[in-house]
């Protein structure tokens, strides 16, 4: 079950005249840990707010919350997009959120193909690499220009078409959400891919020690090289993400049948592999003690087999739960 029942599926709702504000973030006057806000929505030609487009955050550790104005005054500088374009929801710049945000907005199929897609950027942040391309390419929308709408530049649309968001960060996936991922790895399934999969960050934690990184690492190197070699002695194919192309990674897990992880945003490659495969989520300093929600919310929607090891466990104990479930 995902961590938060599912609300209603997403629709799809059409707006003429659509109005595109302008992404936008700040403070709120609290003590309580929501004490940020964020605007960045579409509305209508008389300015009221389309809900299906905001963005629903579902992590209870979050610090945001939506401020949306309804309605709004339109600015006379928006830039004007003609014809008809699809609304994609959040641009995020980096995988994870890509992957689970981003790409399972485009879930929509059309009798007629849009002029491009329109995005708001994350909090004002927009980085536009190969690999977005290439996914949205896999999606069917590879070959439609991009516009994101960041901190100053708000957008009318002649007519725009708006999904209903497929997945609510951290709370729950709709099988639209499962139906993208699945059109993504489509051409993969066949590709003589391994059967069982270790997502390491034993390379990607090395890099960050080496540069300083600001985030904290949540493992020490003995650590991440151990749970390689415990992996790999159970007949795991050790995988470095950041290392391969995307279609690399899609052949790493488009077929297997277990894939295992340390808590993040790596294993949420388990939403490339076939439903009813098996997922072996290893919690890390951030997350020792439980899963990441979202984990949860990818593997419901796909009908995976899952489980969880603590983060407090060390090599010793990740190799008796494999041999306990029999890998």
């Amino acid at each position: 079950m995902p961590p938060v029942p599912p609300r209603r599926p997403p629709r799809l709702v059409t707006v003429d005249d659509a109005y595109l504000t302008e992404t936008a973030t700040g403070r709120l006057a609290t003590i309580h840990h929501l004490d940020r806000w964020f605007r960045g929505a579409v509305h209508d030609a008389e300015g009221a707010l389309v809900r299906a487009s905001q963005r629903t955050l579902g992590d209870p550790r979050g610090t945001r919350v939506a401020a949306d104005p309804d309605p709004v005054e339109r600015r006379p500088d928006a830039e004007s997009l003609a014809g008809t374009w699809l609304y994609g929801g959040t641009w995020a710049a980096v995988f994870g959120h890509f992957l689970v945000e981003t790409l399972t907005t485009l879930w929509p199929t059309l009798d007629e193909r849009p002029a491009g897609l329109v995005f708001h950027s994350n909090f004002g942040r927009c980085v536009v690499s190969d690999w977005h391309r290439r996914f949205l390419e896999l999606a069917g929308w590879g070959d439609l220009p991009l516009r994101v709408v960041g901190r100053d530049d708000p957008v009318s649309v002649e007519r725009l078409l708006v999904p209903g968001r497929a997945v609510s960060l951290h709370a729950w996936a709709h099988p639209e959400a499962r139906q993208v991922w699945e059109r993504v790895a489509d051409g993969f399934r066949d590709a003589g891919g391994p059967d069982r999969v270790y997502v390491s960050r034993s390379l990607l934690n090395a890099e960050r020690r080496r540069e300083g990184h600001r985030r904290p690492i949540r493992t020490t190197a003995e650590h991440d090289e151990a749970l390689d070699a415990v992996f790999a002695g159970h007949g795991f194919e050790v995988v470095h993400p950041q290392t391969l192309s995307v279609d690399d990674q899609l052949r790493a897990v488009a077929s297997a049948r277990v894939v295992a992880g340390l808590s993040g945003s790596g294993l949420h490659q388990s939403a490339f592999m076939p439903p009813g495969g098996r997922v072996l989520e290893v919690g890390d300093g951030r997350t020792a003690a439980h899963p990441v929600p979202m984990q949860v919310a990818v593997d419901a929607v796909m009908d995976h087999e899952r489980c969880f090891v603590s983060g407090s466990s060390g090599p010793r104990e990740v190799a008796a739960v494999l041999r306990r479930l029999g890998l």
